[in-house]
């Protein structure tokens, strides 16, 4: 039996390791799974390879690295998980742009005076994409409730001074409408009539307005305006007409009418005197004196203007009010 020299040993002898055989279909299988798993990171995210998109990153897994068989199916599947996790985050990227433009076409009302009839809401509320805003500078639940609070308040303050705005450009609006047609009606006025005259030109006192009541008119009511002026006052065509009927009138005292077309008529009462007493004449032109003849409490001139035979203010007429 032999021995072996002192102080050394044989080595023992051992199988090799076999080589495992991985297949394409499991690389691919293994890889294409990873892929399906996509790696998403939040925004500020520092991991090389990372394609950002709205508020999620994808990362891309680089087709290079993939040398296993079935490489080609391996890379197409990680591109079409690349490209699936890409379009998830696209589409969060076209739901964070609609509301975009919700909340730009609600900002318009914040001009109501560029639509005055736009329905403002009288209750908002703070919107999810607000209050994740606000998630981020709250370090408590209190502190969100706080400040959640605090921007319901201001949304409700802003709703009610939008509404505010809004009346206050539907008021001016409406002023503005009134005032147009009030001078149409005073243009039509005077392209129908003409020029047109105060019928006393020297200083007077109203005393009587059109509409007032009282025991002191036969028909209860004041059918028209009252300049109280001295006896022997010029009294003046109050516009361009033709005198139809001059002479004693019974409680009206002496009176001149004049007819200026379309429809109106004007009548001056309680004269002291008739200077025409037919004819034309023309807006400013004496007719008369002025006096207390008839049924009177003192001198004055009594001054009526009708239309197609009905009563109206003279203000209207004379000053278009």
């Amino acid at each position: 039996m032999s021995t072996a020299p002192r102080g050394r040993h044989r080595a023992a002898r051992h199988a090799a390791p076999k080589k495992k055989v991985v297949s394409g279909k499991h690389v691919g299988a293994l890889v294409g799974l990873a892929g399906m798993s996509s790696v998403v990171a939040t925004s500020g995210s520092t991991v090389a390879g990372v394609v950002q998109a709205g508020d999620t990153s994808v990362m891309e897994y680089p087709a290079a690295t993939v040398t296993a068989s079935g490489q080609q199916d391996t890379v197409a599947s990680i591109q079409n998980s690349t490209s699936r996790a890409q379009a998830a985050s696209r589409s969060e990227d076209r739901q964070t742009l609609a509301e975009a433009e919700v909340i730009a076409a609600a900002a318009t009302v914040d001009d109501p005076t560029s639509d005055p009839t736009a329905v403002i809401d009288t209750t908002p509320t703070v919107s999810s994409t607000e209050r994740k805003s606000l998630q981020a500078l709250a370090a408590t639940t209190d502190q969100l409730d706080t400040l959640v609070a605090q921007a319901q308040d201001q949304k409700n303050q802003q709703a009610q001074i939008l509404l505010s705005e809004q009346q206050a450009a539907a008021n001016a609006q409406a002023q503005a409408e009134a005032e147009q047609q009030a001078a149409l009606i005073e243009a039509e006025r005077l392209r129908q009539i003409g020029v047109i005259e105060v019928p006393i030109q020297s200083n007077y006192t109203l005393s009587a307005r059109y509409g007032q009541r009282g025991g002191l008119w036969s028909q209860g009511w004041h059918t028209g305006l009252d300049f109280r002026v001295k006896t022997g006052t010029a009294v003046v065509a109050a516009a361009n007409g033709t005198v139809i009927a001059a002479g004693w009138g019974g409680a009206y005292g002496y009176r001149i009418e004049v007819d200026h077309g379309n429809g109106y008529v004007t009548a001056y009462n309680h004269l002291s005197k008739i200077e025409i007493t037919e004819g034309k004449v023309a807006a400013g032109q004496e007719i008369g004196k002025s006096g207390s003849t008839g049924n009177t409490t003192g001198p004055h001139l009594h001054f009526e203007v009708t239309k197609d035979g009905e009563f109206m203010n003279p203000s209207a007429w004379l000053w278009g009010k």
